[in-house]
Formats: C-alpha cells, structure tokens, sequence
C-alpha cells in the first residue's frame, strides 16, 4: 500500500490496551459492537471535497481535486469511540464503490466486509497531532483532545477502484499518553 513514511509509527509505542484495536484485521465495527452493545453511528458529513495532501497517493491521484468523502462518529451511547474519515474517488463512486453514497447511518464496515469482491490492504497506523487535519476534524466533531492520537488507515479495494479509510481512536474510550 502506497503510505507515506509517517503511516508506519512502531507499533511498540502505542499504548498496550490499543494495540489490538489498531491492529483489528477484521470488521472494526463488528468489533466495537461486541464491546459496545450501545453502538451507533453518527454521520458529520457526507460530500465532495479535497483530498488530504496524505492521501493523494494511496488514491493514485497525483493533484488534489474534489472527491466523495464521508465523515462519522462511533459511539457508545453518547461517548465517541472513533473518528471516522474515509475518501474515494468520483470514478469509484460510479463503479466498485457505488454504495458509499447509500449507506446513510450504517456503519461503511457493514458494506466493506459484506461483500466477497472488495479486498483490503494491510493496515498502517500513526499518531496524528494537531498538525493533521484529521485531528482537527475529530476536535471539532467532540471537543477538546489529548495533542496526539492514534489512527489506522487501510486501503479497500474493488477492482481498480480504491477506498481509503481512517480511524482515529478517541479518549477516555480509548486513551493515550
């Protein structure tokens, strides 16, 4: 998976009790609903937008240009477990990802592993600080955060069309130091 150098953070620094959820190789949502039998999903915004500048090659875009983009909230009940960002491109939307548009206040999980066609790309993983958009975007979706977080992101794959999803795991569900 084309992922920039600062997606491949050692694994030994994550904290000990987070380490299994960054490295969950199955459905994150099933996962958080065995945990948390209050799960919902709360979509924060579902449209055309820009690219992240870390997110342009596993894309296999060279320019930032408008692409479908969903954005929600994990929870437990009211608590938020995860941030959830995930981009395409137009041309995915049309073809092998079509259903991203449709799936409303489901999780993107309960599409991604229910379908035999759509592969995955092994899991990389970072702390995000308050210099990555995706930190300033889980800010403003819950509040106040610790300066630095830990996010996976994977690939998806249906045909040549390509899915990027990142979580990014949240206090005090699930802490950092």
């Amino acid at each position: 998976m084309p992922h920039q150098h600062r997606w491949h953070h050692p694994l030994c620094l994550a904290p000990r009790p987070l380490r299994p959820w960054l490295t969950e190789s199955g459905s994150l949502t099933a996962r958080l609903i065995a945990h948390h039998p209050a799960f919902s999903v709360r979509v924060l915004r579902q449209r055309a937008t820009a690219a992240h500048r870390d997110e342009l090659a596993p894309l296999g875009q060279t320019r930032r240009q408008r692409t479908p983009m969903r954005e929600v909230l994990l929870l437990s009940g009211t608590q938020p477990l995860v941030f959830a960002h995930s981009v395409t491109t137009p041309q995915a939307v049309r073809r092998g990802f079509r259903k991203f548009v449709h799936v409303g206040g489901r999780s993107l999980g309960s599409m991604l592993f229910a379908s035999p066609t759509i592969a995955r790309s092994r899991l990389a993983w970072c702390r995000v600080d308050t210099r990555h958009p995706l930190w300033r975007k889980a800010v403003a979706a819950v509040g106040p955060l610790p300066v630095r977080l830990w996010a996976r992101r994977s690939l998806f794959y249906a045909g040549g069309d390509r899915l990027l999803v990142t979580e990014v795991f949240l206090p005090p569900a699930f802490a950092t130091p």
